[in-house]
């Protein structure tokens, strides 16, 4: 009985040191590290048109090809100038203005094109970053210049990065403003975080989803 009892009581003792240790390591992240899962990789993007009316001729290139500048994206057939534009048509291509990704073709061969009509859309993967959605109880934790890890789903790779700003606005504001998406669930009142990355040669696409670790910087006891 008595060793039963002794084998209960040691059972309970490790229970107990397991809990406290679980409470003290959850402690010690929340007060070491500001942790989100809501944080997508975003950059700009560049809608390429063209500033006069066409008919589209020739579009060579497809939705994920890397482009590098000054290089054809399409051929247009435009009216020419003079007093046979009427009569004269005019191939005029219209070129990448940067190196970067096809994101989006937004014609077809043969359509017709209006003045300042989007062709392609181009991103660029070395010109990103990610932004990270922070819940306002931890955001006065957040500075500029702490250190963070990102880590990539789509790759399964951990990255460098550094915050680089912290938006002065909250998820549901600029939502409501039509100014930004709200990455987090609608219920949670968050602030976007700019953080830089740096790519290490890897591929980093807008819209691929991150998980973000912000390190705090060491408090003072």
């Amino acid at each position: 009985m008595k060793d039963r009892i002794a084998i209960l009581a040691g059972i309970g003792a490790l229970a107990f040191l397991l809990i406290l240790g679980l409470v003290g390591y959850f402690y010690w992240m929340s007060v070491a590290y500001v942790d989100t899962l809501h944080a997508r990789v975003v950059g700009p993007l560049v809608k390429v048109s063209f500033p006069s009316a066409g008919r589209v001729v020739d579009l060579p290139v497809e939705v994920g090809d890397t482009v590098a500048q000054n290089e054809v994206l399409a051929t247009l057939e435009v009216r020419g100038s003079g007093s046979y534009a009427e009569a004269m048509k005019v191939l005029v291509p219209v070129r990448a203005p940067i190196t970067g990704m096809v994101v989006e073709k937004a014609v077809r061969v043969g359509e017709l094109l209006s003045p300042g009509q989007p062709i392609v859309i181009l991103a660029d993967p070395q010109q990103v970053w990610v932004r990270a959605n922070i819940h306002e109880t931890r955001i006065a934790q957040v500075q500029v210049g702490q250190p963070v890890q990102v880590r990539i789903r789509a790759l399964n790779h951990t990255f460098s990065g550094r915050v680089e700003q912290i938006i002065g606005a909250t998820t549901s504001a600029l939502a409501a403003q039509g100014k930004g998406t709200n990455i987090s669930t609608p219920s949670l009142i968050e602030v976007p975080v700019r953080i830089s990355i740096a790519s290490e040669g890897y591929t980093l696409y807008p819209g691929m989803s991150a998980e973000v670790r912000i390190q705090l910087r060491p408090r003072l006891w």
